[in-house]
């Protein structure tokens, strides 16, 4: 199939997903735009080249549904963009097993089920999937520990993912996107009020005070943040490139990107520092990363 092909896009009605369905879209794709409300359905199928579908990710039957339709097109798939995902700002300590299964039904079994019932179309046309994650994927913070937790998740699918379906031409990429301007903060802090005061006990109350501090900064500085199409540019690339890279770290700003290479340099130490008598030193770890940056920039055409 042509590398212009139709894209399945998830989470499609706002922020990173509803950038990256008009970039597509621009770019003469086929986008099928999936959305939950009717409302953003409407908005979608105004926009050139786009095709609104029904979809709530934790629902197998309007994955179904949707598999069907693109069956029905009768045009395959080319690119699927898992986008879809929700987020939370709250304590680990004070949340509930109900809390984190909100997020994992969405964050990561949804990006599950949606892809393993796009892949017949994806192996028939030796084509792409872009995951959506997080710097929040490669380096945690509080509070945003189940958020981090479902992020972490989608790196360790996308990996194997990419292993196992090397064999049939199916390329995946994960992004990491940093806080950019999207919608959701607003959700994130409705959730947030309902839950206030609910379950509050001395253990954890002052990290949900800590928890809505940092919410509430955050909210206070959305209008300055970057829109989200270097996200969708990202995307583009990941689904057009010859040489398309496994992760893309799309960080706003210089300090973004390395508050998570610290974090994801300081992982590696520990898990050395831990290795006991199997430890290997500072000039062995120095020559291991000499050598993932050599093998790396070849797979990608670098000199």
């Amino acid at each position: 199939m042509k590398e212009n092909g139709p894209v399945l896009v998830t989470g499609a009605s706002s922020g990173i997903g509803r950038a990256i369905a008009e970039t597509l879209a621009d770019n003469g794709h086929l986008v099928y735009a999936a959305a939950r409300k009717k409302a953003d359905l409407d908005k979608l199928a105004r926009i050139k080249n786009v095709e609104p579908v029904r979809l709530d990710v934790t629902k197998p039957d309007e994955v179904a549904n949707v598999a069907d339709h693109v069956k029905r097109k009768g045009k395959g798939l080319f690119g699927l963009v898992n986008c879809a995902g929700l987020g939370d700002v709250w304590p680990l300590i004070g949340s509930t097993d109900e809390d984190l299964v909100r997020l994992f039904e969405v964050n990561v079994f949804g990006v599950h089920t949606v892809t393993r019932s796009m892949l017949p179309f994806l192996i028939e046309s030796r084509g792409r999937i872009v995951n959506i994650g997080s710097l929040g994927g490669i380096a945690s913070t509080k509070p945003l520990g189940a958020y981090c937790m479902t992020k972490f998740a989608v790196e360790a699918y996308s990996e194997v993912l990419a292993s196992e379906l090397a064999r049939y031409g199916v390329r995946v990429a994960v992004l990491e996107p940093g806080d950019y301007r999207t919608n959701i903060v607003g959700p994130i802090a409705r959730y947030v009020r309902e839950r206030e005061g609910e379950r509050s006990v001395a253990l954890v109350r002052d990290e949900e005070v800590e928890a809505k501090k940092w919410l509430a900064e955050t909210r206070g500085s959305f209008d300055q943040r970057q829109d989200p199409r270097a996200v969708a540019k990202a995307a583009l690339y990941a689904l057009h490139s010859p040489h398309p890279r496994f992760r893309y770290a799309v960080a706003p700003t210089a300090g973004q990107l390395a508050w998570a290479l610290e974090g994801l340099t300081t992982r590696l130490v520990q898990a050395d520092l831990g290795g006991g008598r199997y430890a290997i030193t500072r000039k062995e770890i120095h020559a291991m990363v000499d050598k993932a940056w050599e093998r790396e920039a070849k797979k990608l055409g670098h000199p």
